[in-house]
């Protein structure tokens, strides 16, 4: 067994391929230096990168059955941190992704007259869909930590329909209840947005909050209208300038369900996101139902603001939480013909 492995890596929303690394360090070494790359380092990857002190206790919850003095735990400011220059490490454990790197430190410890480190190589592990399973991936919303993957292509063949079961656990607003009077929206959406990070992706479902969100200066990125208020028509829905969203779609969704079509609406205007598009569905039926589908194709982090008659409105953060709480809801609707 050798004596001292180095593992690097920024850890970030800790995952089974994170645990394989982890794992087969400590079978292959005594004792096992983690070092998690700096606050600078992984905002400049990503800035939804948790930060080091909460990577750090998801590693722990990983090693928690194992003695903690086989693990020590370090801050990496650069690249190579500390292993070109070692003197007590044996070894290197790294992904085929990350072999060249761990090369070139060999290279460098032989032109300094230091032992080159025995490389241990770890294959990645991949999701239900044959893909490498990536922090970066469940950042985007597609997969979870398993890499399971949260929409399928098979779920919409047909409409997804509300069941009693599940209409009653959509009674209890799920997420942030932000209060303002009735007739004047502005005072819960601005209160809203004031709980809602500068980058986050704001998704504004429903009429009366697209118009209060326009109206506050505020363009989301992704907004569904139907027209209504309160299964009612709304005649203050002309005032809503389509012009203000670089793309406009429709979708077919009768209440109570979700349709295909609602489904691949949503999906392209998700993917517009990468694009920096922000997108205005008008739903031809009801969109009440449609934070079930965003939440599960939205990038963590985002946030999904809907009005709360006669209370305010709630918002709700795209997590990973929200995510199977989604997927379990829409595997508990019926599944319709075309």
């Amino acid at each position: 067994m050798l004596r001292r492995g180095l593992l690097g890596g920024t850890f970030d929303r800790v995952h089974e391929g994170h645990a394989r690394l982890i794992n087969q360090a400590l079978e292959y070494c005594t004792h096992v230096e983690i070092w998690i790359t700096s606050d600078d380092i992984a905002k400049t990857k990503d800035k939804r990168c948790w930060d080091w002190t909460r990577r750090r206790s998801e590693i722990e919850m990983i090693i928690k059955s194992i003695s903690s003095d086989r693990v020590s735990f370090h801050v990496l400011h650069d690249s190579f941190g500390p292993a070109i220059e070692h003197p007590d490490a044996d070894a290197i454990i790294c992904t085929s992704e990350t072999l060249p790197g761990c090369e070139e430190i060999n290279r460098i410890r032989m032109e300094n007259k230091m032992k080159s480190l025995e490389i241990i190589v770890v294959e990645h592990v991949r999701g239900s869909d044959g893909r490498v399973i990536s922090s970066s991936r469940i950042r985007g919303g597609s997969t979870d930590r398993s890499g399971e993957l949260f929409v399928h292509e098979s779920d919409f063949k047909g409409p997804r329909i509300l069941t009693p079961e599940v209409e009653s656990m959509l009674k209890t607003p799920y997420g942030t209840l932000h209060e303002g009077p009735e007739n004047d929206h502005r005072v819960a959406l601005t209160e809203a947005l004031k709980s809602i990070q500068n980058d986050s992706n704001i998704v504004a479902v429903g009429d009366v909050t697209v118009l209060g969100l326009l109206r506050l200066s505020c363009i989301p990125n992704i907004a569904l209208i139907d027209g209504m208020t309160k299964r009612n028509n709304w005649p203050d829905a002309k005032l809503i300038d389509r012009s203000k969203f670089d793309i406009v779609s429709a979708a077919y969704n009768p209440a109570g369900k979700l349709t295909p079509q609602l489904f691949e609406t949503c999906r392209n205007a998700v993917n517009s996101l990468k694009n920096q598009q922000k997108s205005l569905i008008v739903v031809d039926g009801e969109e009440d139902l449609s934070p079930i589908v965003l939440h599960l194709l939205l990038p963590v982090e985002s946030v999904i603001i809907y009005g709360q008659p006669g209370k305010g409105v709630v918002t709700r953060t795209t997590d990973l939480e929200t995510k199977e709480n989604c997927r379990a809801i829409l595997e508990l609707m019926s599944i319709g013909n075309q």
